[in-house]
């Protein structure tokens, strides 16, 4: 008895692709029969998901039921969306793999085409240059249809003619399983195009008519759900007969996937628990960060940059140097601070920033397994125990997350000779963080560790990275301002930090607050050496790498604070790759007693690990609050015109200012020293207005820092305060419990 379905009286290009896929399901890896319950289980999983999506949102719309605005099917950010993003990612990771191993033409259209829906869909590219192509074409309204929804019309038929462009030739040039593959995938995309402009578009002309708007946004984002879960299905099957998967393999990757998720939730949850024992953001430069994603959200790669003319941030020289960062944050920023005060968009970032702050343990576990090291998750959980100085600065919404995310995979790869890895991995890190020759610093302290061990110069290993530095430098929209910027930015932190005071991060720990903060992390690398030369081990390439790693971060953490993101990481990998060996001397040979041994063992790790979670938590909770400056920042936004200069008295308060209004102009920002880069004599009578060392400060305040409008001040500047209230030049308008803001309406002397 066949197991096909009988299509009589459906269209023929319907009948065609049914039999396409069912002739598939038939034929795919004959030697391995499981496998196609894997595919099966994988579609039905899917589309399970999908309907239920559907059937909660069709239920919140019509039935009086309260709920999350992100239960709903046609919400930014909602779960829905999230689990298409998932689906996406997959999609993009097999097309990867495909590429990687088939090298046709039409696999790697199929990568660019997905890799571009992924980013269009985080990032609303579709939206904004629809948008942008009715401002400049300015079309009238159609049929209903807005300019906007025009433009994003023509816009997409412009990336369908590229698109066909493409196909064609690459069609043409690949062989015949991806010819039919690519059929079988058309006609997905053409469904996908159905429902998600076709449907989008009748959604808008029935607006008047709400139930059957609201059954078309159910459908609309539904289908694109039920459908990109079909491609999904088609990619992996194809994937799967291309690179001749097993049962066996597939089940072992489901195995170490499912670890792979487990570890991330659990990691996620920690961090999640972490970042919300405060309802504020960790630090001060997380403001700062939140609001430049949701600028690149609104506006682009390269939005308006910060306002901040007399210094080297000035309009003519800025560089965006956490250009990735803000990207990944604009996937969660959403809500404008001016809308509700800030408290939405913060709790997005924070959002983003646990997940960011779990990714690096990932990869941690990523590379331990993939050196062959024993109780991998235990290891990685084991740096929950080290560190809550770690914890805390892994909390912060800035960069350090991301920055270990990449160090980790750069040795990763270094360690499996996946050395063209680096030349992307460069070229990222550039765009990501300023913190970029940090990748050159572990790929040649490999090089020297493969020289001394093993007498070989393998060159690639400084190449790659080096190549793939230059690409980010050179390929960047802010070039050549970049590299003047790095220049500039770097080179004093290195020489001449002592001389102007800066973050407390640039300056060392004292010994006591060392030991409380990083003592575990100290005590593992020195127990690590007594084990290793009490068993006369030698070091080979890769311990003796990570043994250089921890002591330079050591040595580094000695200097300044900010390396304790980096020493405990390293630390833990020199500890495992190095001491793996030994557990199988130590460990029974009797599996059940194995089990013991490693239950206990774990056990053993709570403890310290349940305590350094809390202080890290603690320490998280003592952040400033959130709206310290909300009211007053707010105040000048209504109050003040755009573009007004606004003098603060503290750099450090720019951050919040800016989060909350990106239209004032600012005297100093994000660190001082970019001030003084610019300017000295103008930084120098800046320290001195802010210390009141000048009488009758709003003559200079106006003369000196662009005709200054506005002077903000918190309430702990006691002396400039002093000679703010004698001076008739200064007219107070606002004050709360945080702040105080004068005009500035100076007086002839």
């Amino acid at each position: 008895m066949s197991s096909r379905p009988d299509l009589t009286g459906f269209p023929k290009p319907v009948r065609s692709f049914a039999t396409r896929l069912f002739k598939q399901e038939a034929t795919a890896v004959p030697d391995s029969p499981a496998t196609a319950s894997w595919s099966t289980r994988l579609l039905l999983f899917l589309l399970i998901g999908d309907l239920l999506f559907v059937i909660v949102h069709l239920v919140l719309v019509f039935t009086p039921l309260p709920a999350s605005n992100a239960f709903y099917l046609d919400v930014d950010g909602g779960y829905a969306e999230w689990f298409q993003y998932l689906k996406l990612v997959g999609i993009v990771w097999l097309l990867a793999t495909l590429v990687r191993g088939q090298r046709q033409p039409l696999y790697v259209v199929w990568l660019a085409l997905f890799a571009f829906l992924l980013l269009d869909d985080a990032l609303r590219i579709h939206e904004t240059v629809g948008l942008w192509l009715a401002n400049v074409i300015g079309p009238p309204p159609l049929m209903g249809l807005r300019p906007r929804d025009l433009g994003e019309l023509l816009f997409a038929g412009l990336v369908a003619l590229f698109l066909l462009t493409a196909l064609v030739v690459a069609y043409q040039r690949s062989d015949g399983h991806a010819r039919r593959f690519a059929q079988s995938l058309i006609l997905a995309l053409l469904a996908l195009g159905f429902v998600g402009v076709g449907l989008d578009m009748l959604e808008q002309m029935v607006t008047a008519w709400p139930t059957l708007h609201e059954l078309l946004v159910a459908l609309e984002d539904g289908g694109e759900l039920i459908v990109v879960s079909v491609i999904v299905w088609l990619v992996y099957r194809q994937t799967e007969e291309v690179n001749g998967w097993t049962a066996v393999q597939v089940r072992a990757g489901v195995q170490t996937m499912a670890t792979g998720l487990a570890l991330l939730a659990v990691c996620t949850a920690v961090f999640i628990y972490l970042q919300y024992a405060t309802p504020a953001l960790v630090g001060n430069d997380g403001y700062y960060h939140a609001k430049m994603g949701l600028l690149v959200r609104q506006q682009g790669l390269t939005p308006t940059p910060p306002q901040l003319p007399l210094t080297i941030l000035n309009e003519a020289e800025f560089y965006n140097h956490h250009l990735l960062y803000h990207l990944y944050l604009a996937l969660f920023a959403q809500t404008d601070p001016a809308l509700d005060g800030g408290l939405v968009l913060t709790q997005q970032v924070k959002a983003a920033t646990a997940i960011l702050a779990a990714l690096p343990f990932l990869a941690i576990w990523w590379l331990l397994r993939g050196q062959g090291v024993r109780a991998a998750v235990l290891w990685t959980l084991a740096l929950f125990a080290l560190s809550s100085a770690f914890l805390y600065r892994l909390s912060m919404t800035r960069a350090q997350s991301a920055s270990l995310l990449v160090l980790v995979l750069a040795l990763h790869w270094l360690f499996q000779g996946k050395y063209r890895w680096l030349l992307l991995l460069g070229a990222l890190y550039v765009w990501l963080y300023d913190a970029f020759p940090l990748l050159l610093v572990i790929s040649g302290l490999y090089f020297v560790a493969l020289f001394v061990t093993e007498r070989r110069l393998v060159w690639p290993v400084l190449v790659y990275p080096a190549l793939g530095i230059g690409i980010g430098l050179i390929a960047n929209p802010y070039f050549p301002q970049n590299l003047i910027f790095i220049g500039r930015h770097l080179l004093p932190k290195l020489w001449d930090a002592a001389d102007i005071p800066v973050g407390n991060e640039w300056y060392p720990y004292d010994t006591w607050v060392l030991l409380e903060n990083a003592g575990l992390a100290l005590g593992l690398f020195l127990l690590t050496l007594l084990l290793l030369n009490w068993h006369g081990r030698r070091l080979d390439a890769r311990t003796l790498t990570l043994f250089l790693l921890a002591t330079l971060f050591g040595l580094m953490l000695f200097r300044a604070r900010r390396f304790v993101e980096y020493f405990p990481a390293f630390v833990l990998l020199f500890a495992a790759v190095s001491l793996s060996p030994l557990e199988g001397e130590w460990m029974p040979a009797r599996p059940f007693r194995r089990y013991v041994v490693g239950a206990g063992l774990a056990l053993l790790l709570l403890l310290p690990a349940v305590y350094t979670v809390r202080t890290g938590r603690a320490a998280v909770a003592g952040s400033a609050p959130a709206d310290r400056y909300a009211a007053a920042a707010l105040w000048l936004k209504a109050y003040s015109p755009p573009g007004s200069m606004v003098f603060q008295t503290d750099w450090d308060d720019f951050t919040r200012l800016f989060f909350y209004n990106s239209e004032n102009v600012y005297t100093v920002g994000l660190d001082p020293t970019y001030l003084s880069l610019q300017d000295m004599d103008l930084y120098t009578q800046w320290v001195q207005i802010t210390r009141g060392e000048i009488p009758q400060p709003s003559t200079t305040i106006h003369e000196r820092f662009n005709n200054a409008a506005y002077v903000f001040s918190d309430l702990n500047h006691d002396a400039f305060l002093r000679e703010a209230a004698k001076d008739p030049g200064l007219q107070e308008l606002y004050r709360d419990d945080y702040a105080v803001i004068f005009a500035v309406q100076p007086i002839n002397r």
